[in-house]
């Protein structure tokens, strides 16, 4: 009887040290992160969406403003910002401000937009089993910043678009580029 309850008592330690172990700060019943992991897993992604904003605006070498930054929000999942300038019509120099004198035109943005649109949902797809930290409720969203910054006198067309996959999305269409386009459709994009 002795050993029974010892072995009880061994046995019901155990869980709560493996519950303790699992769950996260307080008992909030989130598992815990690998904090190095979901550094690795935010930096390759960033490389990959810096690498399609970079493969999008090569003839404009001023287009990434600020590169790709990303953080994990726990309950949440990762998000992604990144500021591009579409059109760069005055560029700051030591020696003052620069006017680049080739005209972009409103559908010549609107297709890189399109573009890059495509290739961040791409990146997404094809990156989309490497985000091991992830719950199955949790997304990944990509936030764009997009200025249209113009010559002083004409108006500014600024926008931001987020593009969000949940990890089951993300999971489930991994590395099918047959399937893109049914993928693009469970993305979430919202554009203002």
């Amino acid at each position: 009887m002795r050993f029974a309850i010892i072995m009880m008592c061994a046995a019901l330690t155990c869980v709560q040290a493996r519950a303790q172990a699992v769950t996260g700060a307080q008992g909030s019943g989130e598992a815990r992160l690998d904090p190095a992991q979901i550094r690795l897993e935010i930096r390759n992604f960033e490389s990959v969406l810096n690498n399609a904003v970079t493969a999008t605006f090569s003839s404009s070498p001023f287009a990434l403003v600020q590169k790709v930054k990303g953080v994990y929000l726990p309950g949440y999942g990762m998000s992604f910002t990144f500021l591009i300038n579409i059109h760069r019509a005055m560029v700051s120099t030591p020696f003052g401000e620069v006017k680049r004198g080739e005209a972009v035109t409103p559908e010549q943005k609107k297709r890189r937009i399109e573009e890059l649109l495509n290739k961040l949902t791409a990146g997404l797809q094809e990156n989309g089993s490497s985000f091991r930290q992830l719950r199955k409720d949790e997304s990944v969203t990509i936030v764009a910043f997009i200025e249209d910054r113009n010559f002083p006198d004409e108006a500014n067309q600024n926008k931001t678009v987020l593009l969000s996959a949940t990890e089951r999305d993300l999971e489930e269409f991994a590395g099918q580029t047959s399937r893109f386009q049914e993928f693009k459709q469970r993305v979430k994009t919202i554009e203002y």
